[in-house]
């Protein structure tokens, strides 16, 4: 009989479900757990059987675990924050290579990490954890205006916006209080979390770490779009960087992980450099969204997804020597207004564009857009690869200029 790996859960922008093939052709039989398969566009085309349980009990994932007869597990997987914690503790149950759930759960909680870092090496924002709107009038005006508000333990961008006043702040922080479930409606950590806003370009830290060692396989420079809100409208790998500051940030997180004591697999850690210092905005203890794996493996020939599947089935990762072949960027398609979707004109141009690799548009004609608050109002996506960094950055200019939405108001 096969090997199988099971998948709890998935992500919602595709890697998930590339995640399943990349098991097919490992010759392994790929099972997923899931609440609800209609949430996954393109499930239902994968050589996958799909058990339906409540993956938001641990309990139920492991009776499921029992009844695939544990010794033909090989390894256990997510693509999906929400589903971090359950799957390091199925993993530690079997006795399979993973971080422990306590680094997981310190990665997840945004509020619990600031306080495991501070007093560290590692630079953070100045912030305070509020999980009573009683607070605010302790802190009331000692606290340094704009700040963000984030809930500590959400993902996507949701419900994080910099607030200005300190009425915005109140009005963010009940808010956030008073949700009692996530987007997969798991109890969220009723808990907010104040930072200080850091001015500063935007990075991510794509590494991949094997018993406590951690490679650098690449920076991501990030565009944001939105404002007050934080929406990712484009990634470019890798950033060119002085040698200096690129050390710098790599040091940073470096620093980081072992804090947290990560010993496997990827992660990807979000960062700003001020222009003195880097400043660590949150660790994510998963393979980066936004397709940015793929960003990876256009530029360097190295499959992250890949290699996440083999680290969960306890196989080391090859990464000692990696080449650089590439740049690769993506742009992400954005309603610059809200309406109804009525066109999306210049595909064919862009598919013409040199180093042209894929285009994806969710969106569909008829459908309401709005502007970005969070990942899930992106409504598409190109890729494009080139030589340089600056070529590959003229590309994707060339992207958001032939890309128009048209949209009725």
């Amino acid at each position: 009989m096969k090997k199988k790996i099971l998948f709890i859960e998935a992500n919602t922008t595709g890697t998930g479900m590339l995640a399943i093939r990349k098991a097919v052709s490992l010759g392994y039989e790929p099972v997923f757990i899931t609440r609800n398969p209609s949430t996954y566009a393109g499930l239902t085309e994968m050589n996958c059987r799909v058990i339906v349980a409540d993956t938001n009990a641990v309990e139920s994932i492991a009776m499921c675990v029992e009844e695939e007869n544990p010794a033909l597990v090989s390894g256990v997987m997510t693509t999906s924050d929400y589903y971090l914690e359950a799957t390091a503790q199925i993993a530690e149950q079997l006795g399979l290579r993973s971080n422990t759930r306590e680094t997981i759960a310190v990665c997840r909680n945004k509020a619990r990490l600031r306080e495991v870092l501070h007093g560290g090496k590692v630079g953070q924002p100045q912030f305070q954890v509020i999980t009573s709107a009683n607070q605010l009038v302790e802190i009331d005006a000692s606290f340094p205006l704009p700040c963000v508000v984030k809930p500590a333990d959400d993902s996507g961008s949701n419900h994080v916006r910099l607030c200005t006043t300190w009425s915005e702040v109140e009005e963010l922080t009940v808010q956030i209080l008073a949700n009692q479930t996530n987007a997969r409606g798991q109890e969220t950590a009723h808990t907010v979390l104040l930072e200080q806003y850091v001015e500063g370009h935007e990075y991510s830290v794509e590494m991949f770490t094997w018993q406590g060692e951690s490679t650098c396989l690449g920076i991501t420079e990030k565009r944001v779009t939105g404002f007050p809100y934080f929406v990712e409208s484009g990634h470019l790998f890798s950033a060119k960087l002085p040698p200096f500051i690129e050390q710098e940030i790599i040091d940073t997180v470096n620093c980081a992980l072992q804090t947290v004591g990560y010993q496997y697999g990827a992660s990807h850690t979000e960062v700003k450099w001020t222009g003195e210092r880097c400043v660590l905005i949150e660790i994510n203890a998963r393979l980066a969204g936004g397709m940015i794996p793929e960003l990876v493996r256009h530029a360097t020939g190295i499959d992250l997804l890949e290699q996440q599947l083999l680290c969960a089935l306890g196989v080391a990762p090859v990464l000692d020597e990696i080449e650089r072949k590439d740049h690769a960027g993506i742009h992400f398609l954005i309603a610059k207004e809200n309406g109804t979707l009525t066109d999306v004109s210049g595909l064919e141009e862009v598919r013409r564009i040199p180093g042209f690799k894929e285009l994806a548009v969710k969106a569909r004609v008829g459908q309401s857009v709005q502007l970005p608050q969070n990942f899930s109002h992106r409504l598409g996506h190109v890729i494009v690869t080139g030589p340089t960094y600056e070529e590959t950055v003229r590309r994707l200019k060339e992207v958001e200029q032939l890309l128009e939405l048209q949209v009725h108001i």
